[in-house]
């Protein structure tokens, strides 16, 4: 998969700005008279920029009562699929399934991806007159309706900007769950008031924890008398069955590759808390209305991290963090240093205001 989407980035970086100067620019349209009823959203990228978009599309296709198709990849599927909103589901690497996105009418098509050009291309080349995106790597000729990108802003908040020009949304972007369908609680051998999920994992390796912190917290959690529950996907079962190892504690609970995204969903109304770095599963404990505490470095808790009462952030501040930008983290030549200097009190101290607020 990494080696995958590092290809994807690389043609991306070659071919992409050759297509920009032989694609004419996109016409103008009016957009006054408009009427929209059908859109395809296009998200390519990871799983927690397409969680992160459920909100917007929930309000839409419930106020405006518009039929929403989404483009997206494999790896992010998962967050649009067994939702109450989304029509259909077309996938950028079966070519089968691209076409028809590409062959289909729309009202509009809204690329929501921040800044590699292939999206805008394909937003081009959609059957539809009204095209939205950011306006970024010179991108803006693609779309019919532009809209500014903000390194600093909130990214869920960004993506309403996408879609308040044209649907006149005013009230700003909120939480209203639920986003999927059935999803019913797992069953797991814990009260809610003991149950704490923990995601040690990431795609990127600058953004991990040591496996022993983790293990140092889940002991902490049980001399408190609570559950450890931690969440993953295949790829990172044998680092649970290992930090449960180092822990010592062989009573925490290990799920990984066991839910599906919604069946997450369904888990996080039995917990107190989620501890995670910068991932996927921090976004949807968010939209579940689960207390969160996260674990930030390379990435910038001001436009990633979750906002408001029962959402904690531990994150050193170091001169040189935050260093990603539009998703890419260069190579740290300080040995992950803003990760290394988190410490285990840092995050227990976190953990004991949550717990106690929410008591």
């Amino acid at each position: 998969m990494h080696s995958l989407i590092s290809t994807l980035k690389t043609i991306d970086r070659i071919v992409g700005p050759r297509l920009l100067k032989l694609m004419p620019k996109t016409a103008n349209v009016d957009l006054s008279n408009g009427k929209l009823e059908t859109i395809l959203v296009i998200r390519p990228g990871g799983l927690g920029d397409a969680l992160l978009l459920l909100p917007v599309l929930k309000e839409i296709a419930a106020a405006k009562n518009v039929k929403i198709d989404v483009l997206c990849e494999p790896r992010n599927k998962s967050a649009f699929e067994n939702t109450k909103f989304i029509s259909q589901i077309y996938s950028y690497q079966n070519i089968r399934s691209l076409v028809d996105a590409l062959l289909k009418k729309y009202d509009a098509v809204i690329d929501t991806e921040q800044s590699y050009i292939l999206s805008a291309v394909i937003t081009r080349c959609v059957r539809a007159p009204v095209k939205i995106g950011f306006d970024t790597n010179d991108r803006g000729k693609m779309y019919t309706l532009t809209v500014p990108y903000d390194q600093d802003r909130y990214e869920p908040e960004l993506f309403y900007s996408l879609f308040s020009g044209i649907f006149n949304l005013a009230a700003g972007f909120k939480i209203d769950p639920p986003y999927f369908k059935d999803s019913l609680p797992v069953k797991i051998s814990a009260k809610k008031s003991e149950c704490v999920c923990l995601f040690p994992g990431t795609t990127v390796s600058e953004k991990k924890w040591p496996e022993e912190n983790w293990a140092q917290i889940i002991e902490w959690l049980v001399q408190n008398k609570f559950t450890p529950v931690l969440l993953g996907g295949r790829t990172e079962k044998k680092q649970c069955q290992r930090i449960i190892a180092l822990s010592g504690r062989p009573q925490a609970i290990n799920l990984c590759g066991k839910l599906s995204i919604s069946q997450t969903a369904g888990l996080f109304e039995q917990v107190r808390l989620l501890i995670s770095t910068d991932s996927g599963i921090l976004h949807l404990a968010m939209l579940c209305n689960v207390p969160t505490i996260s674990l930030f470095g390379p990435s910038s808790s001001q436009k990633w991290a979750p906002k408001g009462d029962g959402h904690l952030v531990v994150n050193k501040n170091l001169p040189c963090s935050p260093c990603s930008r539009f998703g890419t983290i260069p190579h740290c030549l300080n040995q992950n240093v803003c990760m290394a200097e988190i410490r285990t009190k840092d995050v227990i101290r976190k953990v004991e205001l949550i717990l106690d607020k929410t008591k």
